[in-house]
């Protein structure tokens, strides 16, 4: 949460230097560049494919053996992924102009996003270590260095991004090389906690049937995610060619979706991963499942509300948080906007990433692939019909679709590859608290009406703490189990859907 909110506060900095602007939008393309490839050979695909072989490792051979496994891969990730950055510097020209072709009708702008990429790619390297370590420490059951990390990340970009200024003739450099530290702060971070378990930061060359075994359930594993990267990468071409702000705006608010995605989602699938893997490596299909299905009402009964408000009250969060500086009040109305189209598919993102890990702890990789794929087919269909119409909304709002028919394959196809698990239970749980989460909004946004003000807007966030306590205590005391865990009670909780 903490790394979150700071994430938060970068973008209010970014916001308040340089605006929803030409620059605003080089930098969010050009760091787009590792960033695509960074959810494809680190923290999404690498994590997938090596915390269920090293957690079997620990489980059934000993520490030993899973050291063994991470040195080696120590030396193949550097090597593979140090190749694909320095291609990436060379070919970054061509790289960029397909990704936002639209760049090139404002003067500068293709250039300097070349520039900040070559930059930034080195970004790349640093968090695919940073992925490869957060995974041992993981599987080891340390979950608290990992997720702490990326607030060094952030806090590298605010630090380079103030001082940028008085560093660089243009202070937008400031913010890539922040990228590039903080990425190198992430991982070493980590590092003192992983020697403390007796796994040392040494390379180990050679190919064993361990190591193979981690690339066979990797390639896979990048196919599912590339369908995602490729989701995002449409979309960032065709906000290209939308004039200056739209890559803006529709970074500052999946920014901003990312909070809840990030602080519930990302941490119980990452907590997940390993623990999943724990059951199934003992044959407990059904154990896993049931863990699984507790983490995912717990993420839908704190996502849900976020979701609602971010489409209630999105224009106030968004003026509290970014008018100022060089951020306008159009600024704010169009970043709102993309912000509560996002926010509907909200639920369904989140329970793609609590999901996907049950199907990667089964070594399963072909699934989610073929379900990314068809997500990819879907987008790029709504995209063709919502962006006319819409411009940059429509976008969101493709993604958002997009992902709710990727998360309901998912439930889907659980059901026919581990068993049953109470699909209909799921659907009441998710359907009351979509329904009590939108009254308790509506109410509060009723009681405080919307206005055009800073001072609107702070009543605005004073009536989400409305919202968000009535939501709280009624389903604490309807003796749900989430609210209850919530509340540090969840043993005492009684109350199943």
């Amino acid at each position: 949460m903490t790394s979150r909110v700071l994430g938060v506060v970068r973008e209010q900095v970014v916001a308040y230097l340089f605006g929803a602007s030409a620059v605003t939008d080089a930098f969010v393309a050009a760091f787009r560049i590792p960033n695509l490839l960074r959810d494809l050979f680190a923290e999404g695909a690498l994590s997938a494919a090596f915390i269920p072989t090293f957690t079997d490792l620990l489980k059934n051979r000993g520490p030993a053996a899973a050291v063994d496994l991470y040195q080696r891969l120590l030396f193949w990730v550097s090597l593979i992924v140090g190749c694909i950055c320095i291609g990436g510097v060379i070919f970054a020209p061509q790289i960029t102009l397909a990704l936002a072709a639209g760049f090139e009708t404002t003067l500068g702008k293709m250039e300097l996003t070349v520039s900040l990429a070559r930059v930034m790619f080195p970004f790349l390297l640093f968090v695919s270590l940073a992925a490869l370590t957060m995974g041992a420490l993981n599987s080891y059951g340390r979950f608290g260095p990992p997720a702490f990390a990326p607030l060094w990340f952030n806090i590298a970009i605010i630090v380079c991004a103030v001082v940028g200024g008085e560093l660089f003739a243009q202070p937008v450099y400031g913010l890539a090389l922040g990228v590039v530290l903080g990425g190198l702060f992430q991982w070493l971070f980590q590092v003192h906690y992983l020697r403390r378990k007796g796994c040392g930061m040494r390379w180990k060359i050679g190919l064993t049937p361990e190591v193979k075994k981690v690339f066979r359930l990797l390639l896979p594993a990048i196919g599912g995610l590339a369908a995602v990267q490729i989701n995002i990468f449409v979309i960032t071409r065709v906000a290209s060619g939308l004039g200056d702000g739209p890559v803006s705006y529709l970074n500052f608010a999946f920014r901003l979706i990312f909070v809840p995605l990030g602080v519930f989602a990302v941490a119980a699938a990452t907590v997940g991963l390993p623990r999943f893997s724990e059951r199934v490596a003992a044959g407990d299909t059904p154990g896993a499942l049931a863990r699984w299905r507790d983490s995912l009402k717990l993420v839908w009964y704190l996502v849900i509300p976020a979701a609602v408000i971010f489409v209630v009250f999105g224009e106030d969060i968004c003026r509290v948080l970014f008018q100022r500086g060089a951020f306008l009040a159009a600024d704010t109305k169009n970043t709102a906007s993309a912000l509560a189209f996002y926010a509907l598919g909200l639920p369904a993102m989140a329970t793609i990433r609590v999901t996907a890990p049950v199907f990667y702890a089964h070594k399963d990789m072909r699934t989610p692939v073929i379900l990314s794929f068809f997500a990819v087919v879907a987008n790029l269909v709504l995209i063709h019909e919502l962006a006319d119409a819409m411009s940059f909304r429509g976008l969101a709002l493709a993604l958002a679709l997009a992902a709710t028919i990727q998360a309901i394959g998912l439930l889907t196809f659980i059901r026919f590859r581990y068993g049953p698990y109470n699909a209909a239970g799921l659907a009441g749980f998710f359907l009351f608290m979509t329904v009590f989460a939108t009254l308790t909004a509506v109410l509060a946004r009723k009681l405080v009406p919307a206005g055009e003000d800073m001072l609107s807007a702070v009543y605005g966030l004073g009536a989400i703490f409305v919202a968000v306590a009535a939501y709280l205590l009624v389903t604490w005391l309807l003796k749900y189990r989430e609210a209850r865990f919530v509340f540090g009670r969840g043993k005492r909780a009684n109350r199943s859907d």
